[in-house]
This record gives structure tokens, sequence and C-alpha cells, in this order.
């Protein structure tokens, strides 16, 4: 997403394992914390820069769902899911690495699967797509054909929401649209196909 907008942008991972979600803590305090440790303790290995940290979870009533270690977790959290309600949260930090100075925040949407057979199921669980999402599902694969209806926004379910990454950044006295080359955003070239004779 940073790349369609034409950000020039290093990424640099938060080894650190997850926090886990403390007694009585809503799902919203939960990932902005999660995103806080994350662009801080990136944050602290570099002299100058904006570091972001994002961390996604999936409510389904009073459920937490984050990413699923194993499959059988992964298709317990999809019948769960199936032919209902839930909402997708994400927060979002913003880190001056110069000063530490931070800017944090969430946007939450809500989305609808429709009903899913047991053998739909496991046909989207061979698509390997769970792995390493909260939910246990990636609305930008395959897990569009079971989503009928969403409400918010999309580049939030997603897992990284564009317009609070930009009030954060505006927060912080950054203005995004200064970085963006003029005109349309560049889009990286599509490699031409082999000539077929």
């Amino acid at each position: 997403m940073l790349a369609g907008l034409g950000l020039r942008f290093a990424v640099d991972p938060c080894v650190l394992p997850e926090p886990a979600i403390r007694g009585g803590e809503r799902p919203r305090a939960y990932a902005v914390r999660a995103a806080r440790m994350k662009a801080r303790h990136v944050a602290a290995r570099h002299r100058s820069g904006l570091v972001v940290g994002a961390d996604t979870v999936v409510v389904c009533g009073d459920a937490i769902f984050g990413k699923p270690s194993t499959r059988k977790e992964a298709r317990h959290m999809l019948q769960r899911l199936s032919g209902r309600w839930h909402r997708v949260i994400t927060g979002v930090s913003v880190c001056d690495s110069a000063s530490l100075r931070t800017a944090s925040g969430h946007s939450e949407s809500r989305v609808h699967f429709r009903r899913m057979s047991p053998a739909e199921i496991d046909w989207y669980l061979d698509t390997g797509e769970y792995s390493d999402k909260a939910g246990a599902y990636g609305i930008q694969g395959c897990a569009a054909l079971f989503i009928d209806r969403i409400e918010g926004c999309y580049f939030n379910v997603v897992g990284f929401p564009v317009a609070t990454f930009e009030r954060l950044c505006r927060r912080l006295g950054y203005s995004l649209i200064t970085h963006l080359p003029v005109g349309r955003p560049r889009r990286p070239r599509a490699s031409a196909a082999a000539n077929p004779t």
C-alpha cells in the first residue's frame, strides 16, 4: 500500500513476540499497545525517519482472534466467522526515531462472512492464506469469495488503514502529500510477457 502511494520505505521487522492480552483489556487498546510496542522497538534502532507499527485483531462476539498457530486453530476461527458479522481492529503507531515522539490510533471495520460449508473451509485452508493472518483470513485474497458485506475501511481489513496512518503522520507534523510524486502515484511496472513465438 505504501508502494502504491509512491512512498519510499524500508521494511525492518520487530522481532519481539506478540504481547499477551491483559485481563480486561479492550481489543482496540490491545491493538494500539501492540502497534506502539513494535514501532518504538524498531525506532530505537534508527537515528532518523518515521517508523510505523501496526497490529490487527479480529473480534467475533467476545472472542479476540489473532494469528492462528495451527491449521486446527484456523479452522475453529473460520467456523466461528462463518455466517456472521465480526469486527476488525487495527492499531497503528507512528514513531519519530530522532525524538521518539509517537502518535497512535486505531481503525475499526465490520465484516460479514456468508455461511461457509465445511468443504469450503477446508478448501480455503488448503490455500495456505490463513497463515500469519489475524482471524485466519486475508480479504485481499481468496477469502474475498466468502465476504459479502463490509462496513468501514477496506484497507483496515487488509491490515493497514492508510487514512489513519496519514492522520497520525500529520499529528507528528509530517505531511505525506509533500512526499508523494506529483500527479498520479507511481505503480511498479509489470514485466513484459514472453513472446510466445
